[in-house]
């Protein structure tokens, strides 16, 4: 049977009340102990980058961007394309280049991934080693702004089969229409509405030399791929509220599986999926919320020691 002992009430009165031993003391070491360690966890169990197995896995390389809060949104977004269809990301940048590519993660990269580059990102042996891997039968996927980058190298312009004009327009909207026929597009809607960066091409891409994916309603391509080598350029991207739309998520992800040389049919992940919504700020709320509510509770223990401790007294 639990034992009581008794405390005056008051520094004056004469009435003694029944207390229950002390176990304050021991239940807020545990909750500070649990805090501290919830914390210490936390940046652990946010998700980080797309590990998958079976899949191609991707080099990212985002140098000389123009806006660094719609590369690091467009990255979360194929985090989460790399968990739900099972390839793998590796952020890198050029110097990742210096090193050979078959080296680079666990098993070596089956596509360098140019996202939103800028001009002149890449030195000349960055240059050497990137045509290698493309011309040995590596995969190159590029998007937006990459598409000027490296102005002054022959064989980049002959890959990607056109030329930037130098002054994009920002914040325009248009349709995009795409081509059915290629593996690249199986499954998109017909039409697609974005307001992004687009560029605009002289010479353009042309066949037999690219093939043609998709259009804007003035005839400009919006994306195409090279027909020599696994090579894929699309020219949305430098928005954030692109790497939001499904279809276009799913062009990219498409790119990517044919530029790895992929054969098989992708197939959804279901297990290792995550959320269709920005989960690292849900995630950070939810630590915050806890640590919140844990320090309350703390607060709450130590304001009846103290409130019992003066009744003692």
């Amino acid at each position: 049977m639990e034992s009581l002992r008794l405390s005056r009430a008051g520094s004056g009165g004469g009435i003694l009340r029944p207390t229950r031993p002390d176990r304050v003391g021991p239940v807020r070491t545990v909750l500070r102990l649990l805090l501290v360690a919830m914390l210490a966890c936390a940046s652990t169990l946010v998700p980080t980058a797309a590990q998958a197995s079976g899949g191609p896995t991707v080099l990212i390389v985002t140098d000389g961007n123009g806006d660094g809060e719609v590369v690091r949104y467009a990255i979360e977004r194929l985090e989460m394309e790399a968990r739900r269809w099972g390839f793998t990301l590796i952020e890198g940048d050029a110097s990742s280049l210096d090193q050979p590519l078959a080296t680079v993660g666990a098993g070596g990269v089956d596509v360098v991934m140019l996202l939103n580059t800028g001009a002149d990102v890449l030195d000349p042996g960055q240059r050497e080693a990137l045509q290698a891997f493309v011309e040995g039968g590596g995969g190159l996927v590029a998007t937006n702004s990459a598409a000027a980058s490296e102005p002054d190298w022959d064989w980049y312009r002959q890959l990607l089969g056109a030329t930037a004009l130098s002054a994009p327009v920002d914040d325009a909207k248009e349709t995009v229409t795409f081509n059915s026929g290629s593996p690249i597009t199986d499954g998109l809607d017909d039409e697609l509405e974005l307001t992004d960066l687009w560029y605009y091409f002289d010479p353009e891409p042309a066949e037999p030399e690219s093939v043609i994916l998709a259009q804007l309603d003035s005839g400009d391509p919006a994306a195409w791929r090279s027909d020599e080598y696994q090579a894929f350029y699309a020219v949305p991207g430098g928005a954030a509220d692109t790497w939001t739309e499904r279809d276009f998520l799913q062009l990219i992800r498409q790119g990517i599986w044919w530029a790895a040389g992929e054969d098989g049919e992708m197939v959804q992940n279901s297990d290792s999926a995550a959320p269709a919504w920005p989960y690292t700020w849900t995630f950070a709320l939810f630590v915050l919320a806890v640590a919140g509510g844990g320090s309350i509770a703390v607060w709450r223990l130590d304001k009846a020691e103290r409130i019992r401790t003066a009744d003692a007294g």
